[in-house]
């Protein structure tokens, strides 16, 4: 079991499911608002999924993710074999057929639930949405990632899209005139967290091809790192986490002057940490730091997940 859930890389499934888990009930179910009667009403009575619905959507979601993962582990042995032979699986305790199997099985099942979830929103086109991250999953790891730059900013589309499909399935489906400004006011600020995740991901996108450097020289793979120098890679990392500094200072200065506490969150358990990533990053050389970074920016998407927690909390309680 455990050659399985290293396969689908367990511990990025999990963070997903959190991150759509805490947007519904570390967030949206807390909200209230007053109508267009002025009527006070709770957001989790407008969502337009039941709990075990959600619940479809978050699986769907993963196992599309999960797909992911395996198509780009049977795509890549040969070269993890040089860069990570720690984490090779496939061919080593699962054999190249059960995980092909697997990954059909994943997708099926992300596919159906979404045609499924469709249907009960009465918006049958939004089943796309699950088809195209599919496809797209696919035609990175057959190729797409060798596009340097776009392989990488397919990642964090698809990371952002992780949270834009909450919008497309549990909200968008139930606005209407009386609650349609509190609705636009939540997907904004759903919207510049997806553009978070996208920056977020696309650094660690350009960090790992740092990281996986020697195996993709070696075989030929194109990448940032290797079709312009890992020095021209650590340069566009830096800028992406700069450009998300500066998105992130504006975010709390036009929104969160007046609450104290989610104020300090964003200043100590982001920015800083994206500050120190940059320091680390500007004077990382071996391996070993690129992997630390690699691990560091997961540790900041966790707290970047949590402050939507915060943010509310703080603005009810405090």
């Amino acid at each position: 079991m455990k050659h399985y859930l290293k396969l689908i890389r367990i511990e990025n499934i999990l963070m997903v499911a959190f991150m759509q888990l805490i947007v519904r009930y570390g967030f949206l179910n807390h909200i209230d608002f007053r109508d267009a009667m002025g009527e006070q009403q709770s957001l989790s009575n407008w969502q337009s999924l039941a709990d075990w619905q959600y619940g479809l959507m978050v699986l769907a979601t993963i196992c599309i993710m999960a797909g992911g993962y395996v198509i780009n582990n049977i795509f890549d042995r040969d070269i993890d074999l040089v860069n990570k032979p720690e984490n090779v699986v496939v061919g080593t305790y699962i054999t190249e057929k059960t995980a092909y199997n697997l990954y059909f099985a994943l997708n099926i099942i992300g596919v159906g639930i979404g045609f499924y979830l469709s249907r009960v929103i009465q918006h049958p086109s939004f089943a796309g949405a699950f088809i195209i991250c599919s496809v797209l999953l696919y035609a990175y790891s057959n190729g797409l990632k060798q596009i340097p730059f776009l392989g990488n900013a397919v990642i964090g589309l698809l990371a952002a899209f992780s949270i834009i499909i909450i919008i497309f399935f549990d909200l968008y489906p139930s606005m209407y005139d009386g609650n349609a400004d509190t609705m636009k006011r939540i997907y904004s600020i759903l919207l510049d967290y997806a553009i978070f995740a996208f920056i977020l991901h696309f650094a660690r996108e350009i960090i790992k091809t740092i990281e996986d450097f020697e195996g993709d020289n070696e075989y030929g793979i194109t990448t940032v790192a290797t079709s312009y120098g890992t020095n021209i890679a650590k340069y566009v990392s830096l800028v992406a986490i700069a450009g998300l500094i500066v998105f992130l200072s504006y975010y709390i200065f036009a929104n969160l002057t007046h609450n104290n506490y989610a104020f300090g969150y964003f200043i100590v358990f982001m920015i800083a940490p994206l500050l120190f990533c940059a320091f680390k990053l500007w004077k990382a050389e071996a391996k070993q730091d690129f992997t630390f970074l690699s691990k560091l920016l997961k540790l900041i998407m966790l707290t970047t997940i949590l402050s939507l927690v915060v943010i509310l909390v703080s603005m009810k309680y405090a």
